[in-house]
């Protein structure tokens, strides 16, 4: 029964977990009430893509995904036929496509011997005379081809493949490749060694002839497309006369006469490139036993494209990586490096990314006559594009806020520093809260973020600090927009809590979020709770209850969260003027 087996996931290997495919559609994706094939990864779209069965033959289409799919490393565009031993890619996840009905082609039977190999080498040869062999190279048994060769081309052979099995560079090998392969075959008047560049196009990389001066060689790429795609070699006595390649004004141009051309092909059957090695001469010949050797090397070096293009990405990966961590780095620099000391007050925060670097940001501004400004933001995206309008942000709010007295045309003076500056179809949710604590006053302006949570002493209960009416637009959406501020009075013991969407967002296994009511039951403490009223227990309380509704799931987006409130009288110093933490959620342990 035809079916998919699970060959990688995001952990590493797979158990090799078989799919049978015993219907006519099955739709793939993370939504197990939608799909008959569920992958329950966030980065997998609900509807992710769909296998049908027509007319005998099972066909692949995406669903309009997220982050698509692929077969044999293509991305999936319309609707592809499936054929056996096919690679399908979803996010982190390879399948592979088993179908037993598949039959081998049948063995191409034995050609008879053309007579230029039957007659004495005396003779002349027939200039007359054309013949053109296509053959799967791959299918090559190279121990028998081996055995029958001749002593230099065994030499020869062994000097190619120690050459390129001692080095991972092989631009500067590929030369000496060709003047071997030029030294080998006697009749050859050119050697080609050719590569497809990213977009699939043949380049040559290597170029070798045996006459001096006269124009720059040039390859037939009609000869060489046939060959890419079929992956099959070709080896023509005669091109000029083989009517195969249709009107190939290259093969007169260029005056290739008696011609072999072998596709290099990687692992998983992508086309890396050719080996073409022509005469000029329309008394000279290739024989077949060329065309073999010719393949077998083709064979060595494909395998040491395909070594060196995965040692070239694994290098680039540890690059980007590298990358990552210092803008990592440089981003926790933006973070306060300690809480503010402030008499009568205590202050929380934690942050942790999603990604190694993120779009959350919050800092602690010193302004004059004795205020502090408490400011977090959310920058609309990830990585690291949200990280540099991270850094733009935390420089532009610093400067409004200790040019403009005022924290609503602070605000506004933000809104549109940051749309001068080239947002693009980006924007920034905020929040400011101005605290002066000698009448012990919070001033709030918010720009389309979610409301401050005011927990109130006196009363045991929580509101928003700001009503939804003086919610302004999210910075970078309309220029010169007037924000409101709200002013509170901040009793003994009450305390406020500013967080981003990460934390409402939070989702558990089963894919409910943690919502704003979770965020509600964390900040409103139990009745019997005698330390639950200070920031640094009640942020903490908020971040561990979001680690236990994920339960271990990755996080969907950053977290941030900021707690400061008024000490009660009695109330010891808070401990430890240290940094924040930011422990990614997806590294905690389980509470």
């Amino acid at each position: 029964m035809p079916a998919l087996i699970l060959l990688k996931s995001p952990g590493g290997a797979a158990p090799r977990e078989t799919i049978p495919l015993d219907g006519d559609a099955f739709v793939i994706g993370r939504d197990a009430d939608l799909c008959q094939i569920v992958i329950p990864h966030t980065a997998v779209s609900r509807k992710h893509a769909q296998i049908t069965y027509a007319q005998g033959q099972y066909f692949i289409e995406d669903l309009k995904s997220r982050n698509h799919t692929f077969v044999n490393s293509k991305e999936v565009s319309t609707r592809t036929a499936l054929r056996a031993e096919d690679k399908i890619k979803i996010c982190d996840f390879l399948f592979k496509f088993h179908d037993e009905r598949a039959k081998l082609p049948p063995p191409i039977p034995p050609r008879p011997l053309p007579d230029w190999m039957t007659k004495d080498k005396s003779e002349d040869d027939d200039p007359g005379g054309m013949t053109t062999i296509e053959a799967t190279g791959s299918r090559l048994n190279a121990q028998q081809f081996l055995d029958a060769q001749p002593t230099d081309r065994l030499r020869a052979l062994l000097e190619i493949s120690t050459s390129l099995s001692r080095t991972l560079e092989l631009e500067p090998l590929l030369g000496q490749v060709a003047a071997t392969l030029l030294d080998v075959f006697r009749v050859a008047d050119r050697c080609f060694v050719i590569l497809c560049d990213d977009a699939g196009r043949p380049v040559p990389k290597a170029i070798k002839t045996r006459r001096v001066g006269g124009e720059e060689a040039r390859f037939s790429k009609t000869i060489v497309k046939k060959a890419l795609d079929s992956h099959q070699s070709y080896l023509s006595e005669d091109a000029t006369g083989d009517t195969s390649l249709g009107p190939a004004a290259s093969v007169a141009e260029f005056k290739i006469r008696s011609v072999m051309c072998v596709p290099l092909v990687s692992s998983d059957n992508r086309p890396l490139g050719a080996l073409q090695v022509d005469t000029q001469d329309r008394l000279k010949k290739f024989r077949e036993d060329d065309l073999n050797l010719l393949t077998i090397v083709a064979n060595l070096v494909g395998v040491a494209v395909d070594k060196a293009k995965w040692h070239e990405a694994a290098l680039a990966g540890a690059k980007e990586r590298k990358e990552v961590e210092l803008a990592r780095a440089v981003q926790l620099g933006f973070l306060p490096q300690s809480f503010p000391e402030v008499d009568g007050y205590e202050f929380y925060a934690h942050y942790s990314p999603a990604q190694s670097i993120g779009g959350d940001y919050y800092d602690y501004i010193v302004l004059p006559n004795g205020r502090l400004a408490v400011v977090l933001g959310d920058v609309a995206g990830k990585g690291v594009p949200a990280a540099l309008l991270v850094a733009k942000l935390s420089s532009e709010v610093r400067y409004c806020l200790l040019s403009e007295s005022d924290p609503a045309r602070a605000i506004g003076m933000l809104n549109d520093q940051m749309i001068r500056g080239g947002l693009g179809d980006r924007f920034v949710t905020l929040t400011a809260a101005v605290l002066d604590p000698i009448v012990n006053r919070i001033v709030v302006v918010n720009a389309g973020h979610m409301s401050p949570r005011w927990y109130r002493a006196a009363s045991r209960d929580l509101a928003d600090a700001i009503s939804t009416e003086a919610t302004g637009l999210p910075l970078g959406v309309m220029p010169e927009f007037e924000y409101e501020a709200a002013t509170l009075d901040l009793e003994p013991g009450d305390i406020l809590t500013v967080f981003t969407d990460g934390v409402t967002d939070a989702m558990a296994p089963n894919g409910e979020m943690f919502g704003a009511d979770g965020v509600d039951r964390c900040l409103t403490p139990p009745v019997d709770s005698s330390d639950g009223v200070r920031p640094k227990t009640t942020g903490e309380r908020l971040v561990q209850a979001v680690r236990r509704h994920a339960n271990g799931r990755a996080q969907n987006d950053d977290i941030a969260v900021v707690c400061f409130g008024r000490s009660r009288a009695g109330d010891a110093p808070a401990p430890g003027r240290t940094r924040p933490g930011s422990l990614p959620f997806a590294e905690a342990d389980p509470v």
